[in-house]
């Protein structure tokens, strides 16, 4: 009987560790597939952000030299601009110089008319005195 304890004892045991085994397989293939499912949901991620990155990249690197290239123009823009800006004020300067000088010409001419009339009615005077 102690054999037949002994036997049911082992066979209980062997099976219990075969379980066991086949359970912790079970288990450990459960978690591999959802691991795997895990990884296979990154990679198609990944694949679209690859995709996206293929599509998207040249156009904004086109958009990107299509604004460099407006403000290249911009900057040519306000240099032309600039430079008339200089024209204008050597213009308006000079102008400004040559109204100075007409305006000192008519102070100059205001004084002698006034020094001939100042002539002229002594001259006047005289003679009617006389």
């Amino acid at each position: 009987m102690l054999k037949k304890v002994v036997k049911a004892g082992a066979i209980f045991g062997i099976s219990a560790v075969v379980l066991t085994g086949c359970a912790t397989k079970s288990y450990v293939d459960e978690q591999d597939a959802k691991i795997l499912e895990k990884l296979n949901a990154l990679e198609s991620k990944v694949s679209q952000f690859e995709q996206m990155h293929k599509t998207e990249h040249p156009k904004i690197v086109s958009r990107i030299e299509d604004l460099e290239t407006k403000v290249s123009n911009i900057e040519s823009e306000h240099q032309d601009i600039k430079a008339q800006i200089k024209a204008v004020d050597e213009k308006a300067e000079k102008n400004a110089a040559a109204i100075r000088g007409l305006s000192e010409k008519v102070d100059a001419l205001e004084a002698k008319l006034g020094r001939l009339s100042s002539n002229i009615e002594r001259v006047m005077k005289k003679s009617l005195a006389k």
